[in-house]
């Protein structure tokens, strides 16, 4: 009898260890920087696709690679990370799309022109792999479509944010102010044309939403 409550005891305290292991790891912080789910789906506001089909992604499947392209391209403000998802957001109709309709070179999740992804792939050496002998074998008009194979296309939007011609020193400067994001758009991704309203607002959403 002593032996079956001491079995009855262990096998519940075993129980209990395991349920506050779960718990506490359920409950743990995303890494800094990193976003999740929740705000995600808070800052596209209703705007997640409802399946991953064709060129269209869940928010829940796009989370891992848009928290690694992230990481990777050290997005290190709210402000960066903000921007690079709001963009991401506008061009590319809350991941609905991966190609500009009118122009299949020009796409990835930010809905880049080849030229453009030229310049990202030049200062990256991490996606000039996907060419061998680069840089003597890359066709700019099918950039897009060796990068959404490799699943590198949430890593050119991203790495544009802080690192694409112009976008250093105003990417600095990103903040709740939709001023610094107008002057991030003008300085960095619409070669000092107005900002678009519509972007700006999303950014103002995004930049709400997230950490």
């Amino acid at each position: 009898m002593l032996g079956r409550i001491s079995l009855s005891a262990l096998a519940t305290l075993l129980a209990v260890v395991i349920a506050l292991f779960i718990s506490e790891a359920a409950a743990a912080p995303a890494p800094h920087g990193a976003i999740t789910l929740p705000q995600l789906t808070k800052a596209f506001a209703g705007h997640c696709p409802k399946k991953t089909s064709g060129d269209a992604i869940t928010c829940k499947d796009a989370l891992p690679y848009i928290n690694a392209a992230i990481k990777k391209y050290n997005l290190k403000t709210r402000g960066q990370r903000a921007a690079y998802i709001a963009n991401m957001a506008y061009e590319g109709g809350y991941l609905k799309y991966n190609h500009n309709l009118g122009n299949h070179s020009q796409g990835t999740r930010s809905i880049m022109p080849a030229v453009s992804l030229r310049t990202f792939v030049n200062a990256n050496k991490s996606v000039q792999k996907f060419w061998p002998g680069f840089p003597k074998k890359v066709n700019d008009n099918t950039i897009v479509d060796v990068l959404i194979k490799r699943k590198a296309d949430f890593e050119p939007g991203a790495w544009w944010t802080v690192a694409g011609p112009g976008c250093a020193k105003v990417a600095a400067k990103l903040s709740s102010s939709q001023a610094s994001f107008v002057a991030w758009e003008k300085g960095c991704i619409n070669g000092g044309a107005n900002t678009v309203n519509a972007r700006a607002a999303i950014y103002k959403t995004v930049y709400a939403a997230i950490n």
